[in-house]
């Protein structure tokens, strides 16, 4: 597949310098007050060097679904193994290591430094038409295929950019926004609570 783009758009025009870290001693409790504060959906591990990752979905599994005290949690218990890219990357080579490794996010490290992270989101806001990548990576595993979704399916839905997580995915208009179906599935399960 060729994807032809108008420049060779690099990670550093889409990247976040600024990143948010935690320690692998901080709660998951604490965690989860600093994705609230700062609005984000991951939380670098970082302690002489990075660690891993929590995500939010991360926490979702292994703690929430699981009943237990984000208090008694630490992040070294919860983090992920990160993917990371060097400054150089361009987005399309961004774009392809997200899909090789099933990830949302890419740590951008130089040497043992972290320099930034870049996310699914931060694709889509510079270079939309990395999309047509995502999708047909899909398309090619089979993951649009008619096995997956019910018969019910509905022609209406839209693909975009969830409103509540930030993932690109086909979208629900539910309640005035559009939410994927991880997003619409998590929010079924709150109400069950």
């Amino acid at each position: 597949m060729e994807l032809k783009t108008k420049h060779n758009i690099g990670i550093k025009d889409a990247m976040t310098y600024n990143v948010i870290t935690a320690t692998s001693t901080s709660s998951i409790s604490d965690i989860a007050t600093i994705m609230t504060k700062h609005d984000i959906s991951s939380v670098v591990i970082e302690d002489q060097v990075v660690e891993g990752i929590v995500t939010s979905n991360g926490i979702i599994s292994k703690v929430v679904s699981k009943n237990i005290s984000p208090q008694d949690i630490t992040a070294d218990m919860v983090m992920e193994k990160y993917v990371s890219v060097g400054l150089d990357t361009s987005l399309i080579e961004a774009s392809s290591a997200m899909i090789k490794n099933n990830c949302k996010v890419l740590l951008v490290i130089e040497g043992d430094v972290l320099k930034g992270i870049l996310t699914l989101t931060d694709i889509v806001r510079v270079s939309p038409e990395l999309i047509e990548l995502f999708i047909e990576e899909k398309n090619l595993n089979g993951l649009y295929s008619d096995d997956v979704y019910s018969n019910d399916y509905d022609e209406h839905l839209s693909e975009g950019v969830c409103e509540k997580c930030g993932v690109y995915d086909r979208l629900r208009d539910i309640d005035g926004g559009y939410l994927c179906p991880d997003c619409i599935d998590n929010e079924s399960e709150e109400e069950m609570d």
